[in-house]
């Protein structure tokens, strides 16, 4: 389809069985908005987060899209027709308590979407907000496919800031799937003196010391505190992060944080979850509870360096789809346990 019909194909999500491609009609640009050819979009786990999306469906969804723009409304600046762009969905005001406080992702404009339909669509349009500060330019030696990463590791680098990653650190990382993957990577960068990863799947287990970790322990095997004991020189870790979305994995995760320690959530549970909370332990240990939701527009362009110096090698952890194998792409995302990350070309 074409711009100028004002038309395009989207993917709606329904329900947990059921994501459909459909034609939508795309609204006339404002002054100050853009219209982006989507490229490709990244599928989140969020995406296929069940207890998040039915609330909301049926909804036109995805959120880690590239593209170039195809259009300009007569007030936009610092962006051309043509221009290769990453496009953040959520921007923060930079004027609100939260955002004077550096707490961008607290901010209640941050929290509303700013494209549409989604970033499973052949053309999105992005609002004035959007373009301003969350568009970002791409260099033309930065795929299309590659760029779709800077919002997850965007989101990871909010993690690592948040969790005050420093030298010297031991870090524990909880789960091997992308984002974990990517937290084990960026806790090396930003100068841990160990990296330790906990995973079950063998696969994950292995790329997981593909990206640096220098320790990995199996969970359905050993003992948790035991195993980070013997490679970290009997003590336990300064940091862990832990990015599976269930209480069990938070649970177990208090055991393995150090006196005086920092355990971040990186992922939410589904409402009325919860998890058993050793207060004695954590009190009398001063543990530090933390979590991290989303990235700013510092991260974002951070990410970008990242991915624009090479710094990341993530072409072993990606694989593509064509935007009419959505159906195939989802199922994968769902089933198969050597899938690190999907992401769909349009």
């Amino acid at each position: 389809m074409s711009p100028e019909a004002g038309l395009t194909k989207a993917l709606k999500y329904y329900d947990r069985k059921t994501v459909k491609m459909e034609t939508v009609l795309i609204p006339p640009l404002e002054e100050d908005e853009v219209l982006v050819e989507t490229k490709a979009c990244g599928i989140c786990s969020s995406d296929i987060m069940d207890w998040y999306r039915e609330p909301h469906a049926p909804a036109f969804f995805g959120h880690e899209p590239a593209g170039v723009i195809v259009k300009t409304g007569p007030r936009v600046k610092g962006f051309r027709l043509g221009a290769r762009v990453f496009v953040h969905h959520h921007v923060p005001c930079f004027v609100c308590r939260y955002c004077r406080k550096g707490d961008y992702s607290m901010c209640l404009n941050f929290r509303e979407n700013g494209i549409y339909p989604g970033g499973f669509s052949q053309f999105i349009k992005v609002q004035g907000e959007n373009v301003r500060r969350g568009l970002l330019t791409l260099p033309s030696s930065l795929p299309f496919v590659n760029a779709t990463l800077i919002e997850p590791i965007a989101c990871c680098l909010q993690a690592i800031h948040r969790a005050g990653v420093s030298v010297g650190d031991t870090v524990v990382v909880v789960g091997a799937g992308f984002n974990g993957l990517i937290l084990t990577f960026l806790s090396k960068i930003f100068g841990s003196q160990k990296t330790i990863v906990i995973e079950p799947n063998e696969f994950r287990f292995e790329l997981a010391s593909r990206l640096g970790a220098d320790g990995a322990i199996n969970p359905d095997k050993e003992n948790l505190v035991e195993a980070i004991k013997e490679i970290n020189g009997g003590r336990l870790a300064d940091i862990v992060l832990v990015t599976p979305p269930f209480p069990k994995a938070v649970e177990s995760s208090i055991s393995l944080v150090d006196r005086g320690g920092i355990l971040l959530l990186y992922a939410p549970s589904a409402p009325g979850e919860s998890f058993a909370f050793p207060i004695y332990q954590v009190y009398f240990s001063q543990i530090t509870i933390k979590t991290s939701y989303s990235a700013s527009p510092i991260h974002t362009r951070e990410a970008l360096q990242l991915l624009n110096n090479d710094l990341i090698d993530v072409d072993q952890l990606v694989t593509t789809y064509s935007f009419s194998d959505f159906e195939k792409a989802f199922s994968a995302v769902r089933n198969d346990k050597k899938l690190i990350k999907a992401v769909l070309e349009i």
